[in-house]
């Protein structure tokens, strides 16, 4: 089914990534800049990450897992302690925009300064530089391969275009693409809120899970790539993580796979193909011409 499976260490028939995008309040200011102050509930429902989080982590201790956590920079400059709690947990911490901006919105010139206060914010915080990289609502727009690759990263992780992690090429560069998709994000099982201009029916555990796991069995199957697109907000709830955790350990149980940060993983990728043992799809980055070039041509 998977026409270029990837070979995974240690002969794993898959590699899980439990990603977690901790947004916070961020989402407020961007959707609300001038009236974020006075929206307190929704506010308190986003701030539910610092409560998400530690649980999150205390779970992955459990099970001795380390995974990848994504920060904008605006949540990491006010909420610095939870994350030195992920680095003092062994986990990774990607960049995720400054204040969850929608890049396929702005100009190249405000991506490319929002994209820099946002590694400013994380490496004050971190002590480092991201490596990895999630485009706010998988916005990515035709500039950021760019600045991805000006500014040395090794992965990205926003786009949807296949079971396996393949090769995203720009005008400066390329890096690996580590791909997910809306079916394995959280958002479209629990998340309702008129301020955010959410409206979906919030399912139970059971059923958010049934779409999750019918995800992991293909990609165990057929040797694909699983990452979840969760936040800690909406999976760290008492009854989601109790799933979450159950999930962790049916995964274990079964056997076969490799649990890694998303830096990892595509440093696996890079030392596959440097060995020649695999040889990833490539994709130019932007597909197309411009809209209107296309329209014109006869």
């Amino acid at each position: 089914m998977i026409e270029n499976p990837i070979p995974w260490p240690n002969g794993a028939r898959c590699a899980v990534a439990i990603t977690f995008d901790m947004d916070t309040d961020c989402l407020l200011h961007y959707a609300h800049r001038h009236t974020a102050d006075t929206l307190i509930g929704t506010a308190s429902l986003l701030r539910y990450d610092l409560v998400g989080v530690p649980r999150i982590l205390k779970i992955f201790k459990q099970y001795d897992l380390k995974q990848t956590f994504f920060v904008p920079g605006w949540t990491a400059e006010r909420y610095p302690d939870t994350v030195r709690m992920m680095l003092d947990g062994g986990h990774e911490v990607g960049a995720h925009g400054y204040l969850h901006e929608r890049l396929d919105t702005l100009s190249a010139e405000m991506e490319d300064y929002w994209f820099m206060r946002s590694l400013e914010a994380l490496e004050k915080v971190t002590g480092m530089r991201p490596r990895g990289f999630r485009a706010p609502s998988y916005r990515f727009s035709k500039n950021t391969l760019n600045y991805l690759c000006r500014e040395g990263f090794a992965y990205d992780s926003s786009l949807m275009g296949d079971d396996v992690p393949y090769i995203v090429e720009g005008d400066r560069g390329s890096l690996v693409e580590l791909p997910t998709h809306w079916g394995l994000d959280d958002w479209p099982q629990f998340t309702i809120n008129s301020d955010l201009n959410y409206h979906i029916q919030v399912n139970s555990p059971q059923r958010a899970m049934d779409v999750f796991m019918a995800e992991f069995e293909a990609a165990w199957t057929y040797g694909g790539l699983w990452i979840a697109v969760w936040h800690p907000f909406v999976m760290g709830r008492l009854s989601r993580a109790i799933y979450m955790e159950k999930m962790i350990q049916t995964m274990l149980e079964k056997g076969g796979v490799w649990f890694a940060t998303l830096e990892e993983i595509a440093a696996h990728v890079n030392h596959m193909t440097a060995t020649g043992q695999y040889t990833p799809a490539k994709e130019k980055i932007p597909y197309h011409d411009a809209v209107a070039d296309a329209w014109s041509r006869k």
